[in-house]
């Protein structure tokens, strides 16, 4: 199709203009109009009050209450756990579990680029899973304490457990 008639198809459809917008509000009168569902009377108030729960044993609902950690020590173990969340991380741990490395050395043992190896060992350090040392212009990562290879370590001790 050339210039011309591409301008030509163009004037056509200009040149319709209003009867075609009106061919397209007939089209919607004769679909089904749908309504909107109201919420039942009441229904925010269930966002604000918590559910009435059936206990069967409330002695030892508060003990279970009594023994939960607070609500901020139990974010924060899931943002470490989730922080592993990925096989590049899992791997650095492991790789750092068995010896101090700087970010190039940890880059060359996973086959990840300096910035992302940089970034995923920035962020784990974040999480409380590694510590650092600067030497020069290098710098070191070491796991923060043994916890961190006893958390791998029963991880993979899952998979070897009889289901």
């Amino acid at each position: 199709m050339g210039k011309k008639d591409r301008k030509r198809d163009a004037s056509k459809d200009a040149s319709k203009g209003k009867g075609a917008a009106k061919r397209a509000d007939e089209r919607d009168d004769e679909r089904p109009r749908i309504k909107a569902r109201r919420r039942p009377a009441g229904a925010d108030r269930f966002r604000d009050e918590p559910k009435e729960i059936a206990v069967f044993d409330p002695e030892n609902v508060e003990r279970v209450l009594d023994a939960m950690p607070s609500a901020d020590r139990v974010l924060r173990a899931a943002d470490r756990l989730g922080g592993l969340a990925h096989p590049s991380r899992v791997q650095a741990v492991c790789a750092l579990a068995a010896s101090e490395l700087c970010v190039g050395d940890v880059a060359a043992v996973l086959g990840l680029s300096l910035s992302a190896t940089s970034t995923m060992l920035k962020q784990l350090r974040g999480l409380g899973w590694l510590a650092v040392r600067h030497a020069g212009k290098q710098t070191y990562y070491r796991l923060s304490s043994s916890l961190p290879k006893a958390v791998l370590d029963l991880l993979f001790k899952l998979d070897e457990a009889p289901v």
